[in-house]
């Protein structure tokens, strides 16, 4: 069980039954979910034979992930704007995001 605190939102949730239904913030956190599992998937495959130290590919990695940042900012940003339903809890995810 997975506990977030956004401003005076208490989000709760498990990850393994987590289950978006609303299509806008599905398409909003797909590249995102990708990434992320991309990420464990390739850190749960073991020692790696190559070469230790750092990786060639980090730039790569850090653009990808500012990159889905920005586009989490820029829709979040636009769905608040047009939903009242979602307004307070996307704006405080929104500012929370911009204040790390």
């Amino acid at each position: 069980m997975t506990t977030v605190t956004a401003g005076n939102v208490n989000f709760r949730w498990d990850p393994k039954s987590l289950e978006i239904r609303t299509l806008a913030v599905e398409r909003l956190l797909e590249p995102l979910v990708t990434q992320v599992t991309t990420l464990v998937n390739t850190s749960n495959k073991g020692p790696s034979n190559k070469k230790r130290g750092r990786s060639k590919k980090a730039h790569v990695l850090a653009a990808s992930v500012e990159q889905a940042t920005e586009n989490f900012l820029d829709k979040g940003d636009k769905i608040a704007k047009e939903s009242q339903f979602l307004k307070e809890e996307l704006v405080a995810a929104v500012e929370d995001v911009r204040k790390q």
